[in-house]
């Protein structure tokens, strides 16, 4: 996770962002990513959920495993809680895989998987949490352990970039036809889950991602403030047209209340 936010400009999680407002993404560059106790307790329990994978799934020794959960355990931003929350993830994943096995023997489960989506947009990486691969269907499941903003599966970037890139690295070993995206959001109680055909997302990213990649990648383009693409980006607070747009909205307040 941390590979993808420190060297992909571009990256899954933030595509919500830069497809949206193209030149976002280099005007953050110059920005320096400062994170925040969230984020590091969000990187906290996706090392748990991943230690919890690997035991379950890899057969981890017991030795690495109690050695790797007594680090984790010792955070300050460990909380009792955070195993149970973890566990409704893990065993998701397991029932999602169980599930897949039923269906095609040779499916595959892989944990903390570099995807590679360079085909359309430049330098384009991401790490998915969990991915799933399966004749006919192949499935990329996401862990979220925030609480401030829900997310949900259906039209989410992150994921439809995600599962371009597994769908790239696993087509030629297996027929896939469907992706399959889901979020697990389990402080929220909330577990999404939505499906795109193979050929539609492929058309999403030729005709929607590949073009606006370009320009993100070059700083260029229109800016577009908004609220969901401001909410995270690093510059919200010095960016010009998120200044300009906020002055527009302000007269509009100021205006003789007897006028439309």
């Amino acid at each position: 996770m941390s590979e993808e936010r420190k060297h992909a400009i571009l990256s899954a999680s933030s595509a919500h962002r830069w497809l949206y407002c193209t030149p976002s993404a280099r005007l953050e560059e110059k920005i320096p990513d400062e994170g925040s106790t969230y984020a590091e307790e969000g990187t906290l329990a996706h090392s748990l959920a991943e230690l919890e994978l690997r035991k379950r799934f890899e057969k981890l020794p017991i030795a690495t495993y109690k050695k790797r959960l007594k680090e984790i355990q010792g955070s300050p931003l460990y909380s009792p809680d955070m195993p149970e929350h973890v566990g409704i993830y893990v065993d998701l994943v397991e029932e999602r895989y169980n599930q897949a096995k039923a269906d095609c023997s040779d499916a595959i489960l892989h944990i903390e998987v570099r995807v590679d989506f360079s085909e359309y947009v430049p330098d384009g990486f991401g790490t998915a949490d969990t991915v799933i691969i399966a004749d006919k269907t192949l499935e990329v499941i996401d862990f979220k352990y925030g609480t401030g903003v829900p997310v949900e599966a259906e039209g989410n970037d992150q994921m439809m970039l995600y599962g371009l890139g597994a769908y790239g690295e696993y087509s030629m070993f297996y027929d896939i036809q469907i992706v399959r995206m889901t979020i697990c959001q389990p402080r929220l109680d909330s577990i999404t889950t939505a499906e795109i055909m193979v050929d539609d997302l492929l058309a999403w990213a030729t005709d929607i991602v590949q073009p606006r990649a370009t320009l993100a990648y070059k700083g260029e383009g229109e800016f577009r403030p908004s609220v969901k693409a401001c909410l995270f980006c690093r510059a919200r607070y010095t960016c010009r047209a998120r200044y300009e747009d906020a002055l527009e909205i302000a007269k509009y307040e100021f205006r003789d209340p007897e006028l439309l």
